[in-house]
């Protein structure tokens, strides 16, 4: 059955909606297991993200303390979106954090990151596809940050959920993953 991103962004965020705290912790444990078969010997700089507790996103600050105590070389990166513009940077991380109009944690604007320098990124999602193309809250931001990032970058979905079937509106300006994890498996994609 093929699906519209509008389609399966409804289904998977009334999925995600209903997990419990417990089963999202389950499900975290599982995709940290499928996160430590990816190599990040030659990531100098990771792209993340603050996790939305209240929406069930997977808890990106522990694959972070998993990444930071094995590969300390390693330099993490955070967005700072600018709803105004409807744009998003990357800053290196700060102590000190700010919630921005969405209600999600931000690094201070001191040090930004400019998309040729990231190595690797961890991409929120609601779901992906068969082909990697992804599905998240519909406003655009990473897609558009995608499509100025060098063709190196290895772009790394994190889902509780396993690929849906492939979307029938996909266009030229969605920029799909190079990887996806689930709790159960890792999907590469060309």
């Amino acid at each position: 059955m093929h699906i519209t991103k509008a389609e399966a962004r409804k289904i998977l965020a009334q999925k995600r909606a209903a997990l419990t705290d417990s089963e999202c912790m389950k499900l975290d444990d599982l995709l940290l297991i499928q996160l430590q078969r990816i190599d990040w010997s030659s990531t100098s700089i990771l792209a993340s993200f603050y996790p939305l507790a209240h929406k069930n996103e997977p808890n990106t600050l522990l694959f972070e303390k998993y990444i930071k105590t094995l590969y300390p070389f390693i330099r993490f990166c955070y967005p700072i979106v600018q709803a105004k513009i409807n744009a998003m940077d990357f800053y290196f991380e700060t102590e000190t954090l700010q919630l921005n109009a969405f209600g999600i944690q931000e690094p201070l604007p001191f040090n930004k990151v400019t998309p040729d320098l990231i190595d690797s990124m961890l991409v929120p999602l609601l779901g992906f596809d068969q082909k990697g193309h992804r599905v998240g809250f519909g406003k655009g931001y990473y897609d558009r940050y995608l499509a100025k990032a060098g063709k190196d970058l290895q772009k790394i979905g994190v889902s509780y959920f396993e690929p849906m079937d492939n979307f029938t509106d996909t266009n030229e300006f969605d920029v799909p993953l190079t990887c996806c994890i689930t709790p159960w498996n890792t999907y590469e994609f060309e």
